[in-house]
């Protein structure tokens, strides 16, 4: 059922000037004594001004087209104007939760104004009898009938009650005239039956509107839900992200620390034992009771021993260098790509300052990894026969380029890579270890060549230049020793 609350929202409540006197039992007179709309046809006929109606509907349509909803005060203003009325309004039949319909003044314009939300009964009112009627009705002093209306600070000569046609809500349109010698006649009925239907219309043009505006209210809500149930989704994601990145790069981590671990115990205790047996194969050279055979065999197992050492030698460094932790990135890196060079046929370049110092122990293990999960990838996919490394610093970023001249990466493949999404462990392991660290991560290829580009951000972790100096003294005395001690061959 219609809700008249959408329509007239500023005229809800309770008025008890017209409300008081709604009881069958008050109900005086006989209707047809009030009721005078056969006499219509016998009052005299007005000619149409036209004129004086052309300003009034260049108002109506100027407001239909600007504020479609002050057309009804306008209708009623425009009522008072073309029928000498003194009072016009618009009554809605209402149907509260609890109770009988009723009819309340929407709208109301001229000596009635204040009235304006008064409400009468749906079943006992000149809108009523025009409703159930569904035609126009004149009444004469209605008040003798309908005795609610004496409570009204005038009296009521004439009303003329039409009803609103179309499928919009029920309800009537109507003028009051308050003085004597004013009646109605057929050129009002004209003139309040034309602006019955643009009331209709301009009742339908504003459901239409509300229909707009609460679908319109609704569209934003459900984009606004939907909006903070992405937002909650991509903030999850993140979240998740964010916990994967840390718990890859604490694994990363022990990673390192695990290859640092097994390559200082390859070389420190499986080298060692190695050196040992040499040296006791040597004393048993020495033995001149050796028989050829077994001469033979324990020269074939120093020739054995030494290879064994050689391999151990070149999986702990592959493992981890020990002269990264010991003397520095610089050094590392040029021992680790010479074991490259001479185990790949690649040629390498490799670019660092004389000076270029010692960085953090956690940035030298990432710039380390990425030159060598990168020159992995190059000497896999590549096709090159040279590579370029360079690594430089300044006073808040270290880089490294890596560069080939093998047949490029496909640019569908590096939009993955930097998005997160290649499959290769190698690249996603330095993707994360430079997220880690702050850094960015880049890739340019062609059709000649690849390069990548790594930046990693300094910050004041570095050891001071005097504690820089003791630690390399003392890891480089402790170096020195051990070779001495014939713990690395």
């Amino acid at each position: 059922m219609f809700n008249i609350a959408q329509l007239f929202p500023d005229v809800q409540g309770n008025f008890p000037v017209l409300a008081n006197h709604m009881r069958d039992n008050e109900r005086h007179g006989c209707l047809e004594d009030v009721l005078i709309s056969s006499e219509l046809r016998a009052r005299p006929h007005r000619r149409p001004n036209l004129e004086t109606e052309g300003g009034p509907l260049r108002i109506l349509a100027r407001v239909m087209a600007d504020s479609p909803r002050q057309l009804p005060d306008t209708l009623l203003r425009l009522a008072l104007e073309l029928c000498r009325a003194g009072t016009a309004g618009i009554s809605m039949v209402e149907t509260p939760p609890h109770g009988e319909a009723v009819l309340r003044w929407t709208n109301v314009a001229g000596v009635l104004k204040e009235q304006v939300g008064g409400i009468t009964p749906r079943n006992f009112s000149p809108c009523g009898v025009s409703l159930d009627r569904n035609s126009l009705q004149l009444f004469s002093y209605p008040a003798r009938h309908f005795r609610y209306l004496n409570e009204i600070p005038v009296p009521v000569v004439e009303a003329l009650v039409i009803p609103l046609s179309g499928a919009g809500p029920a309800g009537t349109i109507w003028i009051f005239s308050h003085e004597e010698g004013i009646a109605f006649d057929s050129e009002d009925v004209r003139v309040m039956t034309e602006l019955a239907d643009f009331t209709s219309f301009a009742f339908r043009v504003i459901q239409l509107l509300d229909a707009e505006l609460s679908a319109r209210h609704d569209a934003v809500t459900e984009v606004a839900r939907q909006t903070a149930e992405l937002q909650a989704q991509i903030a999850e994601r993140k979240r998740a992200e964010e916990s994967l990145g840390d718990l890859t790069g604490r694994l990363l981590q022990l990673r390192d620390e695990e290859q640092r671990r097994v390559a200082r115990e390859l070389h420190d205790s499986v080298g060692q034992l190695l050196v040992a047996m040499s040296m006791n194969h040597c004393r048993a050279l020495a033995e001149k009771q050796l028989s050829p055979v077994a001469a033979k065999a324990i020269s074939e197992n120093t020739a054995l021993l030494a290879q064994v050492s050689r391999e151990i030698r070149t999986i702990s460094h592959l493992l981890h260098p020990p002269l990264l932790d010991e003397v520095g990135l610089a050094p590392g890196m040029r021992e680790y790509l010479e074991g490259f060079a001479e185990r790949s046929r690649m040629k390498v370049r490799f670019e660092i300052a004389e000076d270029f110092g010692r960085l953090p122990r956690d940035l030298e293990t990432a710039l380390f990894r990425i030159v060598q999960e990168g020159l992995t990838n190059v000497h896999r996919h590549s096709e090159s026969q040279i590579v370029a490394i360079r690594i430089v610093r300044s006073s808040d970023v270290v880089s490294v380029a890596i560069a080939d001249a093998g047949r490029g990466i496909p640019k569908q493949k590096i939009c993955e890579i930097e998005a997160g999404r290649a499959s290769g462990l190698g690249l996603r392991g330095m993707r994360e270890r430079v997220r880690q660290l702050g850094g960015s991560f880049k890739i340019r290829s062609t059709k000649k060549g690849t390069v990548l580009v790594t930046r990693l951000p300094l910050d004041n972790r570095a050891d001071s230049p005097l504690e820089f100096q003791r630690t390399f003294q003392a890891r480089t005395s402790a170096y020195v020793v051990s070779c001495s001690r014939g713990l690395v061959s």
